[in-house]
């Protein structure tokens, strides 16, 4: 009788999440119903991120449905409007979960068929994991099934499901485990004009990536990608995810490992599979935090109106490790204060903020600042990319570093814009040798040890981009993860040419790096320039919702001419850029 009454309160609140999430739902749909006609291909608009009311699934009160069939004629005798669908709404997937019904075996099988999740947002490489309202049950069913505990038990075996979405997915029955695979392959045409030593037209591999993730157990989520670029194949990320309350989850998680740094809200909120460009704007790709391990807590709280991240890192930008005993502390909020006011036009507007700040004492990270590449170790990025700045090679990082960020991103139907201010400063110090050679003569290896230096120059930092979209083809999304799903794919069908997604885009970035760099000595100012905008036009053209090409033009200019070769300098460089994606 305890468990039951147990499972009745548990289905109580489970039942009054159902109606939060019916009421919203039914003002979106309200808001979809009064949509127009797209005039571009004459495509109806609809909801590409998958938060609109499939027309198969009628959530309007039985009054308001009968008073829209004597007006419509829909609903005819003997026929239920219900399983009707209005011209021009999308068709229900098949393979949509159904909601609770009184005939569920189980606690995990009314989860499974109740499921509410929805990809979040977490700061993701590509992948995204699922965070929704989760069912207690899981767990009881697990200790039920697998029966009293004995000396040296093994797991229980569960059957499993596979399925394909966005990905390939393992699922098991009880859905104690679950496991998905990713994979993201792009393949870049960059020419260039003007050309030199060593930047040369280039076909390129800017990203293989292979995702795995899911969840052991309602309290942990793993996430493991595998990278190969400019440089060699390595792990990108690998980090853990525990809660200790799944009902809360969305709430709270902690995680643990090597993760993307929060900072900014174009690099935590938006995966490189997802990118407005082809790479990121000019501060953001040179001087976020990148990738590092570290612990985080992270989640979305007063009704998801606020999204946090507060994390301890090891400091080094795109590491695996530190070089001293100070860590580096990051925080991010961002705020939708709209998402609930039922003002359609204001609804997915984006306030963010963040601030990191530490004690280095690495190398330079990256070596070079460059217009069209997302921090990488490997030398051959001057080969692929405009750089305008290449720091001497006795210059690290010394000293203080603080960084700061204001972020507004806004959603709207066909039309995204993104902005956002940078700043900040970091110490840097000059060694008695170049920084390779005293690393190998003092241990043979690559630790950073016998480099330092009591004096010390603060460098100032400073950015700013805008950015904004367009979808001639009248999809729309309210935010970027997982774009995105054609009004009508392309390919030869219903008797015509479908034209795919196509949306328009341009973005103004702006970097500045004190003059300090050069009077410091840490940069050549008859080599380098320490001020760069960068120009970046085109087109995105989605075929479905896993094949993308880039169509873009990126005219960088410098405050002083850069080296491009023997006696050969400019202060202007064109990158005219293709580029193919396969994401799923």
């Amino acid at each position: 009788m305890s468990r039951i009454e147990d499972h009745l309160r548990q289905l109580e609140e489970y039942n009054q999440q159902l109606q939060r999430r019916y009421d919203d739902l039914w003002r979106k749909y309200d808001n979809v119903l009064q949509q127009s006609n797209d005039p571009v291909f004459g495509a109806r608009q609809g909801n590409a991120d998958g938060k609109g009311v499939p027309g198969a699934v009628n959530l309007r009160p039985a009054s308001l449905m009968r008073q829209n069939q004597e007006q419509t004629g829909e609903g005819g005798a003997g026929e239920p409007s219900a399983g009707r669908r209005r011209t021009g709404e999308p068709e229900a997937n098949e393979d949509e979960e159904d909601e609770p019904t009184a005939s569920s075996s189980s606690p995990s099988a009314r989860a499974r068929q109740s499921r509410g999740h929805v990809r979040s947002q977490t700061g993701l490489s590509g992948a995204g994991q699922r965070v929704g309202d989760e069912w207690s049950g899981v767990m009881d069913d697990y200790v039920e099934n697998r029966g009293p505990y004995s000396p040296d038990m093994r797991p229980l075996r569960v059957p499993g499901d596979v399925s394909f979405r966005e990905g390939l997915e393992i699922r098991t029955k009880d859905d104690f485990f679950t496991l998905e695979f990713h994979n993201l392959t792009q393949l870049d045409l960059r020419i260039f004009d003007r050309t030199g030593d060593a930047l040369h037209d280039n076909f390129v591999i800017p990203r293989q990536r292979w995702y795995f993730q899911g969840q052991v157990s309602p309290y942990a989520y793993y996430y493991t990608a595998i990278n190969r670029g400019y440089g060699s194949l390595d792990i990108l990320d690998s980090w853990v995810d525990f809660n200790f309350a799944p009902k809360y989850k969305a709430q709270l998680q902690f995680r643990v490992g090597r993760m993307k740094t929060p900072y900014t809200y174009e690099y935590i909120k938006i995966s490189e599979s997802d990118l407005i460009a082809p790479e990121r704007s000019l501060f953001v790709g040179n001087f976020a935090g990148n990738r590092q391990l570290g612990v985080m807590a992270h989640g979305r709280v007063f009704e998801q109106v606020v999204e946090y991240y507060v994390g301890v890192f090891n400091g080094p930008r795109r590491s695996f490790e530190d070089d001293n005993n100070s860590k580096d502390v990051y925080t991010f909020l961002n705020f939708t204060p709209f998402i609930h006011s039922g003002i359609d036009w204001l609804d997915h507007l984006n306030l963010g903020g963040s601030v990191n700040g530490g004690t280095e004492r690495n190398p330079t990270q990256p070596a070079q600042l460059s217009t069209a590449n997302d921090q990488s170790t490997s030398a051959s990025i001057i080969n692929v990319s405009p750089t305008f700045l290449t720091f001497n090679s006795n210059a690290f990082e010394n000293g203080m570093r603080m960084q700061w960020s204001g972020d507004l991103a806004y959603y709207y139907k066909s039309f995204t814009m993104l902005t956002g201010y940078q700043g900040g400063f970091q110490n840097y110090s000059l060694a008695g040798a170049p920084v390779q050679e005293i690393k190998a003569f003092n241990n043979g290896t690559a630790a950073f040890v016998g480099v330092g230096s009591s004096r010390r120059t603060r460098v100032p930092l400073e950015g700013w981009s805008i950015a904004a979209t367009y979808f001639l083809t009248g999809e729309q999304i309210t935010r970027r993860v997982y774009l995105t799903e054609p009004v009508r794919p392309f390919g030869f069908y219903n008797g015509r040419l479908n034209p795919g997604a196509i949306e328009l885009y341009s973005r103004f970035a702006n970097l500045q790096v004190g003059d300090q760099i050069f009077t410091g000595g840490f940069a050549n100012p008859a080599l380098w320039a320490n001020r760069a905008n960068a120009i970046d036009t085109g087109v995105n053209w989605y075929l479905n919702h896993y094949v993308r090409f880039y169509f873009d033009w990126q005219h960088a200019m410098f405050n002083n001419p850069v080296l491009l070769g023997t006696n050969k300098f400019t202060k202007h460089e064109d990158l005219f850029w293709f580029r193919t994606q396969v994401f799923f």
